[in-house]
């Protein structure tokens, strides 16, 4: 029987996740599936005597019965020798052995990368907007004829920090797509797309 190990976390950033998951294959872990999680994902682990280069890309359309056999996945697995790991929101995982050859980025485009953002950002919206509407109930309670307290104190203090880190959160997406668009209009201009 395998020990297994599972991680609980969210990644708002694909070069990011894919980090971390390299940085995990650097310490024995190799990554078996995802578990879709509200809040967080669950990363489910094998210890592993082999080290792994993961490849994380963006792709929605991908038919979840069809996944292995998908014309996308076909390709990458072809192309770059890598191994098909999981489907998991929208995010496509791949790895391939350290030190069996070149395993490069895979982003399929800027527009899929602009579009993963997008998706993000739209994660986030819901949950600024609870926050924006639970800080504002709060405070209306507040100034208005009902008395929480010390209460109401520690639950603006906690509103005002989840709604401080959706709008951040919120805003370093927004900054990604701008930033995104320009490459695009760059590399347009100059006739090839990185």
């Amino acid at each position: 029987m395998s020990n297994k190990y599972e991680y609980k976390k969210r990644f708002y950033d694909l070069e990011k996740e894919e980090q971390w998951l390299n940085e995990m294959s650097e310490k024995g872990l190799a990554m078996k599936e995802i578990k879709w999680g509200f809040f967080r994902d669950a990363y489910i682990f094998e210890p592993s005597d082999k080290k792994y280069v993961y490849r994380v890309d963006y792709n929605p359309d991908m038919p979840v019965l069809e996944e292995i056999t998908s014309p996308y996945v076909m390709f990458v697995t072809g192309t770059y020798k890598a191994e098909y790991v999981c489907w998991a929101n929208g995010n496509v995982y791949f790895r391939k052995a350290a030190g069996s050859g070149e395993f490069p980025p895979i982003y399929t485009s800027l527009d899929s990368r602009i579009a993963a953002e997008k998706k993000q950002l739209l994660r986030t919206l819901p949950v600024l907007l609870l926050f924006l509407f639970d800080f504002f109930y709060i405070l209306s309670d507040v100034v208005g004829e009902g008395d929480l307290g010390k209460l109401s104190f520690i639950l603006i203090f906690i509103s005002n920090i989840g709604l401080l880190y959706c709008l951040l959160m919120s805003c370093r997406h927004v900054r990604k797509i701008f930033e995104l668009k320009k490459r695009t209009e760059k590399s347009e201009g100059s006739g090839y797309e990185r």
